[in-house]
């Protein structure tokens, strides 16, 4: 057995140092992980599969969202493969991002993906209200919800802030049934002032310090047995707001019958707030050739992101057979689709 052992060595001494040699290397780079993370092209969901309006209205045509793959803390292999890739993005992950868990991370995106929904069905019905007297939609805010904090704040994820103590408002104390006062209070952050939270059900202060950052979304509670026509919302493993814009755009037309769609096939991407104004989102070189790939005839892209959304565009075989469409709220992509000038 020995003997046959030394034999073998001897007699493929060569190929067994190139196998060492080889794959070590292989096993380093593609083991070693970084502080890089890559974007990847994705796919398109029908918004039909995910918010549903009990109408009878039918659509011919399809609003889709757009969404991307992402691989955080990518291996030294990988960034090597994808480096000359022009459909692939790469960054840096920040420190606070890369001290938040697998379970944090996704209560947040929870937290962005829910209240992206609830802006969504609260702009599209107070819209649809304007041409139907029979559409009606109760909620309640409820305050903001903790998404995103820097590395040495008192914050937590999910934190809910229900009270604000600010000297904004010579520090009268803002209570979340004052909507637009405690948005105003939220925006105008000062050293020394007392958030009220709610964490894992238990009131607590917290004084904000110049290192209390943080990120935060709205949240709202509709009543869906007084709203009329009444929704149903699936529970879906997916995060994040990306797609709040289309998900508006989706609802309005299920609520108005108006078909919008005329047969084509809708998406785009972008945040949507409480007023209709659609904000900023990420991986935008990625969702171009993803939206080219299934076909979409019209994109709509935040003006913040076009820049970057047109160069992608203009450099893709194919392009000028779908629409890259610059808007900045819901109303210009509504405006849009009915034909009318942005």
């Amino acid at each position: 057995m020995v003997d046959s052992i030394l034999y073998m060595l001897k007699r493929f001494w060569y190929l067994i140092v190139f196998i060492f040699v080889v794959s070590i290397p292989l096993v380093v780079l593609g083991g070693f992980r970084t502080d890089k993370a890559l974007i990847l092209k994705g796919g398109a969901s029908v918004f039909e599969d995910v918010v549903t309006i009990n109408t009878d209205y039918k659509v011919s045509g399809s609003f889709s969202t757009l969404f991307v793959i992402s691989m955080e803390h990518s291996t030294i292999l990988q960034n090597i493969i994808t480096n000359n890739d022009p459909t692939i993005e790469s960054y840096t992950i920040s420190k606070a991002t890369a001290d938040v868990g697998d379970i944090d991370g996704w209560k947040a995106s929870k937290i962005q993906y829910d209240s992206s929904i609830q802006n969504s069905l609260i702009v599209a019905y107070k819209e649809a209200m304007k041409e139907n007297s029979n559409i009606n939609i109760i909620y309640e805010f409820k305050g903001f919800d903790i998404t995103n904090y820097g590395v040495n704040s008192k914050f937590r994820i999910a934190d809910r802030v229900i009270k604000i103590k600010s000297q904004h408002f010579n520090g009268e104390e803002i209570l979340a049934k004052d909507e637009m006062k405690f948005r105003e209070a939220i925006n105008h952050q000062y050293v020394n002032d007392v958030y009220t939270i709610l964490r894992n059900n238990n009131e607590m202060e917290i004084v904000l310090s110049s290192e209390d950052s943080f990120g935060a979304s709205s949240i709202y509670e509709i009543d869906n047995e007084k709203t009329t026509p009444s929704f149903n919302i699936k529970n879906i493993m997916v995060g994040g707001p990306s797609g709040g814009l289309l998900q508006t755009l989706s609802i309005y037309d299920r609520l108005t019958g108006k078909d919008l769609t005329k047969g084509r096939k809708i998406a785009g991407t972008g945040t949507i707030a409480y007023n209709g104004r659609v904000g900023a989102i990420g991986g935008i070189k990625e969702k171009v050739p993803t939206a080219i790939d299934n076909h979409i005839d019209v994109f709509f892209c935040p003006s913040v992101n076009y820049d970057d959304a047109l160069v992608s565009y203009n450099s893709l075989p194919n392009s000028k057979k779908m629409k890259l469409v610059k808007i900045d709220t819901f109303y210009d992509a509504l405006n849009y689709l009915k034909g009318e000038e942005i």
